[in-house]
């Protein structure tokens, strides 16, 4: 793997950045703090994501900002690839939002899990560190923090063992040997509850005899019963049917008995109907031998009375007339002869204030009297025909009363004739009824008669007695037989079951006695073969890791350090130095001589990792970070020796140290100005 660029936005001191980093060594060079670490975790943060407990948004957001960005090219086996990452901030924290990978000119976005677990295939990382916070292999392989690999050195020996073999993938043979005690810790439970399963197998067996035994005796029963209960229930159904038939006969009778008495009840009404009309037809028949006279004419008096109420109606209108029209000249008479007065007495017009004249006056006299005579002839001619209107009304009012007399009495005999003609249909109608009553009360004699000799001539009552005690016998019979054939049958059903479900369970014992002794033979085998063989392993696979190790230790140290020291690794993997044939405490070395034990340590132990885990397609990187410290010119040259002789395409080192510069092949310098971090 090659790193070609890196971007970056708002990430920590770096408002934005975009940093290529050439093959051979690379030096970030800087003060301390310019933001040189910052380009280190950006790769990792690039390539992983955030990791919990060990890169988090926080730390890497810059302060302010509401987003943030790192994208990172990167080249493996000459194929180009390119990630981005993205950060926002939220109202309590700063999260890592959904990025895209580059690959063969084809974006891919996804989550930052589902890009994790892309680059974990690109790089040939185990794909369980997916799940894992802290990424070891590229911790200790490309990129160890300068504090953790002083770390591993101040660990307790237990606590650097315990790393190691999770670098090294020597947890498995650890979980190997656990989970195989864990599982022969089963197999041992499981015999327990096998054994307590079992125990009462010998039990089953002679409860499964007896059952069986008591199962052939109780179906040669029901062999023996079926027979006889078939016959019973032939003969039980021959007898219900003799009984079904009698009983419909009985029932037959008792229907023509309920019909006779019907029949007689009727008949009694039905004569008693007769004698009831009988009577009343002779009354009406005396009824009918006077005839009522014929009624008048009625409609003839009646159009004679509207004819005369009309005329009555003209008089009366023709007397009102005449009244009015009188009062009305006797009033024009009055005004005429006021009018006269009033001229007699007028010497002024009170209209237009001229004198009246005597000849005026008598021709406006002269002219009113002629009308005062006018109004007097027609008033007496009016009068007169009044009087001959009233005379008329009154003699058509006592003809009005004279015919109304005779409607009256026309209604009446109209009434009496309409009644007559009522009783002859009614007693029409009677005489039609009492001889249909005739002829049905002989029909019903008749019938009667019949229904009588029927029954005398049919009396089943003692057959229908005898057979149905009979069948009442059979039937109780049958009952019992089918009792017992029910409690054999349901004997069997559960008999069978049972033996069926013992069977089942003593084939479960027996197949469970089966696993049992092949479950025994794979605890002896994993107890007594299987867990040796992988401790065994483990040891031997340990101790060619301590050997590569060591050797790779003690090279690197030797060409670090002074002649004067002398190092190598104990069991625990503990670095021992020894001076003059002393042993020394690596806390007891001085600054330099510490940091070349941890840079030597570094170096080998990612050798060791690389050379374990074939599929790791990173072996061509390696980044460094502030592994000078302390060293003097004369290890300064030495370094530069060692790091040629490691033969990678790329490696980048953090460092300020101005002599690094001399052997490096290209430097990035980064500043910080008011808080911006620059690389250049």
């Amino acid at each position: 793997m090659r790193l070609i660029s890196l971007a970056l936005c708002n990430i920590r001191s770096y408002t934005g950045a975009h940093i290529t980093f050439p093959s051979g060594i690379v030096l970030l060079s800087g003060d301390i703090g310019a933001g040189k670490s910052t380009i280190l975790l950006a790769i990792e943060f690039a390539l992983f994501g955030l990791l919990r407990g060990e890169l988090n948004g926080n730390a890497l957001l810059r302060n302010g900002a509401l987003k943030g960005s790192a994208e990172l090219a990167f080249e493996i086996d000459g194929k180009e690839y390119r990630i981005h990452r993205t950060l926002k901030r939220t109202k309590n924290t700063v999260e890592q939002d959904s990025g895209w990978i580059l690959a063969g000119g084809t974006k891919t976005e996804g989550t930052a899990t589902e890009l994790k677990a892309k680059i974990l295939q690109l790089l040939g990382y185990p794909p369980e560190l997916l799940t894992k916070a802290k990424n070891y292999v590229y911790r200790y392989t490309i990129y160890t923090p300068q504090e953790d690999m002083k770390r591993i050195l101040s660990d307790t020996p237990d606590e650097r063992l315990a790393l190691l073999r999770k670098l090294f993938d020597m947890d498995k043979y650890r979980r190997i040997i656990d989970n195989s005690q864990t599982y022969t810790k089963a197999l041992r439970e499981r015999k327990r509850a096998t054994d307590l399963f079992l125990s009462d197998l010998p039990e089953r067996k002679k409860q499964h005899d007896h059952i069986t035994r008591d199962l052939a005796e109780s179906k040669a029963a029901l062999a023996t019963l079926e027979p006889e209960l078939k016959k019973t229930r032939e003969d039980a159904a021959a007898l219900r049917a003799s009984l079904f038939a009698l009983e419909l006969a009985h029932a037959e009778h008792e229907r023509k008995m309920r019909e006779h008495a019907t029949h007689q009840a009727t008949l009694t009404a039905k004569r008693a109907q007769e004698a009831a009309l009988k009577e009343e037809i002779t009354e009406l028949a005396r009824q009918i031998a006077n005839p009522a006279p014929p009624p008048p004419n009625l409609p003839q008096i009646t159009a004679q009375k509207t004819a005369l109420e009309t005329q009555k109606l003209t008089r009366e209108q023709a007397l009102r007339s005449a009244l009015v029209k009188a009062a009305e000249l006797d009033a024009l008479k009055k005004q005429s002869a006021h009018i006269t007065a009033k001229i007699n007495t007028l010497s002024q017009c009170p209209t237009c204030l001229q004198h009246v004249t005597d000849t005026h006056k008598h021709a406006i006299i002269s002219e009113e009297t002629q009308k005062i005579q006018h109004y007097e002839s027609s008033f007496h001619e009016h009068q007169i025909q009044a009087k001959h209107a009233e005379d008329e009304t009154k003699r058509i009012e006592q003809e009005l009363q004279a015919i109304r007399l005779k409607e009256r009495e026309a209604a009446v005999a109209q009434l009496a004739h309409t009644q007559y003609q009522q009783v002859q249909k009614r007693h029409e109608l009677l005489c039609a009824q009492h001889l249909a009553l005739t002829s049905e009360a002989a029909a019903l004699e008749q019938n009667i008669r019949t229904l009588t000799a029927h029954l005398h001539a049919t009396a089943p009552q003692t057959a229908l007695t005898e057979t149905k005690s009979a069948y009442e016998k059979l039937t109780a019979r049958e009952r019992d037989l089918s009792i017992r054939h029910g409690t054999l049958t349901q004997k069997i059903e559960t008999l069978d079951k049972t033996a069926s479900l013992l069977a089942s369970e003593i084939a479960r014992k027996e197949q469970a006695k089966h696993t049992l002794e092949h479950s025994q033979k794979i605890n002896h085998y994993i107890t007594d073969a299987f867990i040796p063989l992988m401790s065994h392993i483990e040891k031997h696979v340990l101790a060619r890791i301590h050997h590569e190790f060591s050797a790779t230790f003690q090279n690197g140290f030797t060409q670090l350090a002074t002649d004067l020291l002398l190092a190598k690794l104990d069991d625990h993997f503990t670095p021992l130095i020894q001076q003059n044939g002393y042993d020394l405490d690596v806390q007891n070395l001085s600054g330099g001589e510490r940091t070349a034990c941890a840079l030597a340590y570094r170096l080998a132990l990612t050798k060791t990792i690389n050379s374990l885990i074939s599929t790791i397609r990173t072996k061509d990187l390696l980044i460094l970070d502030e592994p000078t410290e302390g060293f003097s010119a004369e290890q300064l040259d030495r370094m530069r020796d060692v790091l040629a002789q490691l033969g990678l395409g790329q490696i980048i080192i953090v460092s300020h140290e101005q002599k690094i510069e001399g052997f490096a092949d290209h430097i990035i310098r980064v500043q910080k100005n008011e808080h911006t971090s620059v690389a250049s």
